[in-house]
């Protein structure tokens, strides 16, 4: 019995440093972004976070979590693209949405996106930064502002 308690405590330690060393991994690479991104990072954890609350108390349906989880991943993934790109410290304005909301962006919906390519300006209004699959397709859209 004393083994099996020593042997728990051990597993139960080699997993806290472990998780401990991952966060510190995750932290000390922010250093290589300036604030906006960092901050950026920073409010995509919260927001998982959330998530993770939320699920777990059966606030939000598993299939809502993971629309949601994804669609996080997705805004991360494009906007440390597009940081690596223009070397900025710059957060686009993006909407991240799935095929059943592309119309409340574009007039048309996704028949409209047929032949246009990534990068395209779109209404004037959105650069269409291209689909990522993540579980589902995922339309990305870059809000544009008049200069």
């Amino acid at each position: 019995m004393r083994i099996r308690s020593n042997l728990l405590i051990l597993i139960l330690a080699g997993a806290l440093v472990g998780r401990l060393q991952g966060l510190h991994l995750e932290w000390s690479q922010l250093d290589r972004f300036g604030p906006k991104v960092k901050s950026f990072l920073e409010l995509m954890q919260v927001e998982e976070t959330e998530l993770d609350f939320q699920v777990r108390h059966n606030e939000i349906s598993r299939k809502e979590y993971t629309r949601s989880k994804n669609r996080i991943a997705v805004t991360r993934q494009t906007v440390l693209e597009m940081v690596k790109e223009s070397g900025e410290d710059r957060v686009p304005e993006l909407h991240v949405v799935v095929a059943s909301e592309v119309d409340q962006i574009v007039e048309g919906g996704v028949g409209a996106l047929k032949g246009v390519k990534a990068g395209a300006i779109i209404d004037g209004k959105w650069r269409y930064a291209g689909t990522v699959t993540r579980g589902e397709p995922f339309y990305v859209f870059e809000r544009q502002f008049e200069k």
